[in-house]
């Protein structure tokens, strides 16, 4: 069966992929509303263009043009065509020339029978009305545009063609073309469709990058939570390891302290030189001393390994400040280190006090031992967005910038003796209470530990601790 990270990634890549499939849906949806909405508006521009065509094919037919060449025909009852008379026309529409000025460009041409070119001389553009005097043949007017196919493509016209046969008694004498220019149509949202169009894909474009870096960063969270697992794998099986060997040193350190008090108590019995006596109660402390000094170690390294469940209760970190400092009183007296105490009241929060004050243990501990010289450790406790905040600050020489970033590592120490596990088991304790545990250099010099549990209600039930 796949693993539970790997089922997690291929949800991600199916997220993912479902993402892409609606961007690119969405995509496909604009564009075609888009072409809908410009395609109904270049059919509106193309409807409001063949009508204005529609208005100066009218106007043509009803002009001066066609009548003067009809007056010209009248006037010779012998006509058979129009080139016979090829010399009155050119002097009758001589002054046709004033039409091609303006914004709608006039081009004229009068054909015989044969749809030979009468008037004018041969020009540019006589080609493209050539080809229409073919129309001349179908024996009446027409009106059309150019290009044919214009409304086929949804492209507006650009040019408007009216063509006319001249006739007697049914005989075709010759015939009349005219090509008026239409002013060209910009067409109004051909820039808006560009700028609809890139910007469509710039935005879908980013969201694209944005979903990317969502599952890069998903993957590298997933990535990060497999390492922690499997370091916390490692961790539990050294931890079942470690309580293994717990357990068997242990019970001969019980024995062997027994044994201490017990010559102890036979020594003291014994013998009736007050010296010999005092000499012998100092080494067995000693011997009691380092016992509970390993026994420590053992517990710490159980803890750390393998976990037990915090025992959360009401309590108050306060209280459990000021009794952990009291268990201190004598170790401060020997290391000549003042401590300075500020406080804001009750600090009621949801915790375990015993491991608590563990956690306020080993700080004390090693700002003690930074202050070889002695020193000044203050102490101070607050609440603070919703916190319950602790703050050592002790006047040692601080911390090795490169050592900051290790602290919390298991097994790291800058000591000669001890294993590293004070930091480590600290910070697994006060992130199971949801809080925050940092260490840092203060500006003038020394260490300062800051500690941050939530506030609870104020409760009256919530215990000291001691």
């Amino acid at each position: 069966m796949p693993s539970s990270r790997q089922r997690t990634v291929r949800a991600l890549w199916v997220l993912s992929l479902l993402s892409v499939a609606a961007i690119m849906a969405t995509v496909v949806l604009i564009l075609s509303i888009k072409r809908r909405v410009v395609s109904e508006h270049r059919a509106r521009e193309l409807t409001a263009s063949v009508r204005h065509a529609e208005q100066c094919a009218d106007l043509l037919r009803g002009g001066q043009l066609l009548a003067r060449l009809r007056g010209l025909v009248a006037r010779h009852a012998n006509l058979s065509s129009l080139v016979e008379i090829a010399d009155e026309i050119q002097a009758e529409l001589c002054d046709l020339e004033e039409a091609r000025q303006g914004d709608h460009e006039l081009h004229v041409l009068v054909v015989d029978d044969k749809l030979q070119p009468v008037w004018p001389a041969r020009r540019e553009g006589h080609r493209d009305l050539r080809v229409c005097a073919r129309h001349i043949l179908e024996g009446r007017e027409r009106v059309y545009v150019l290009p044919h196919d214009c409304a086929a493509r949804g492209d507006p016209p650009n040019c408007l063609c009216f063509t006319a046969p001249i006739q007697r008694e049914g005989k075709l004498l010759g015939g009349l073309v005219v090509h008026r220019q239409l002013a060209p149509t910009e067409h109004l949202f051909t820039r808006l469709d560009r700028q609809m169009t890139w910007a469509l894909l710039f935005s879908q474009a980013v969201l694209l990058v944005a979903l990317s870096a969502i599952a890069w960063s998903a993957r590298r969270a997933l990535g990060r939570a497999e390492r922690r697992r499997a370091k916390d794998e490692r961790l539990i099986g050294l931890g079942n390891l470690a309580a293994g060997v717990a357990h068997e040193i242990r019970n001969p350190l019980n024995t062997i302290a027994l044994t201490c008090r017990y010559l102890e108590r036979l020594i003291s019995k014994g013998s009736d030189d007050p010296a010999l006596r005092a000499e012998a109660h100092a080494n067995f402390e000693i011997v009691a001393s380092e016992l509970a000094r390993l026994t420590r170690t053992l517990d710490d390294v159980v803890l750390l390994a393998r976990p037990s469940e915090l025992a959360l209760g009401p309590c108050d970190l306060d209280a459990v400040l000021d009794h952990t400092l009291a268990l201190f009183a004598r170790e401060f007296e020997e290391a000549k280190v003042q401590l300075r105490r500020e406080r804001a009241g009750p600090l009621p929060i949801r915790g375990d006090a015993d491991r608590l004050s563990r956690v306020f243990a080993n700080v004390i501990r090693n700002s003690i031992q930074a202050m070889r010289d002695g020193g000044t450790l203050a102490v101070t406790s607050e609440r603070a967005n919703g916190e319950a905040r602790v703050a050592f600050a002790d006047s040692g020489p601080g911390i090795a910038p490169d050592h900051l970033a290790r602290l919390f590592e298991p097994y790291f120490t800058t000591k000669r003796s001890g294993l590293g596990l004070g930091l480590a088991l600290s910070l697994r304790i006060v992130e199971g209470h949801g809080g925050t545990l940092a260490v840092a250099n203060q500006p003038g010099g020394g260490a300062l530990v800051t500690l941050g549990i939530p506030l609870q209600p104020d409760s009256p039930e919530a215990p000291h601790a001691g």
